[in-house]
């Protein structure tokens, strides 16, 4: 999933982020429900451990691309959102410099642009 990111570098979030799962936690639980779906017949609903970590990966190197100093205030986290006929995910860095917020998402956020003064 080398997809194209879009890349938001907004101001600081400081408040929230305890709602969020990161990313490990998200990998963890995709693991217990990858076996569960498979047997149930609903894998296509969940994206595989290592789908999903090559994912964070090319975030995060998108991320960096756009500045973010690979420093975290905060451990990057995941979010949902609805994409069709299933949630999609996307990620979110902290840096620690200055606090500045990276959303890292595989769609356009276009409630983000003005935001991130694109």
């Amino acid at each position: 999933m080398k997809d194209q990111w879009n890349v938001y570098k907004i101001a600081p979030i400081d408040h929230g982020w305890l709602y969020l799962r990161t990313v490990g936690e998200t990998a963890r639980l995709l693991g217990g429900h990858w076996a569960e779906a498979a047997v149930n017949g609903l894998v296509a609903d969940h994206p595989t451990v290592e789908t999903f970590l090559a994912s964070y990966h090319y975030a995060h190197d998108a991320a960096l691309a756009h500045g973010y100093d690979g420093i975290n205030r905060q451990e990057p986290v995941v979010f949902w959102f609805p994409d069709a006929a299933v949630f999609n995910y996307g990620f979110v860095f902290k840096s620690d410099i200055g606090g500045i917020t990276y959303v890292v998402s595989p769609k356009p956020l276009k409630w983000l642009d003005s935001l991130s003064g694109k």
